[in-house]
């Protein structure tokens, strides 16, 4: 036997024991988020427009930061405005352009 054919056997008996992937549940099946619509801000045409930031936090940070995201059923990115606009009110706002 060839080495292809004993990596198709292996395959083929490893594949034969998966379970075929269900149907997702319908609408009405579903209780909780799923009907709740999520509140987001509108970043359109009028606005800068979107970039990428990336920095590294504390595991315990970012999992606070999620959970709080996800108990008041916001984006990560709304919450990083909602918590800029809180430092702002702290500390002062810059000069805008």
């Amino acid at each position: 036997m060839s080495r292809e054919e004993d990596v198709g056997k292996t395959l083929g008996t490893w594949l034969g024991k998966s379970k075929k992937i269900g149907e997702p549940p319908q609408p009405s099946e579903v209780t909780g988020n799923l009907a709740r619509p999520e509140q987001v801000r509108g970043y359109g045409a009028g606005d800068d427009g979107l970039t990428q930031l990336n920095f590294k936090i504390p595991h315990g940070t970012k999992k606070r930061i999620k959970q709080l995201a996800v108990r008041d059923n916001i984006t990560l990115l709304s919450m990083l405005d909602r918590m800029l606009e809180l430092y702002e009110k702290e500390h002062g706002t810059l000069g805008r352009k």
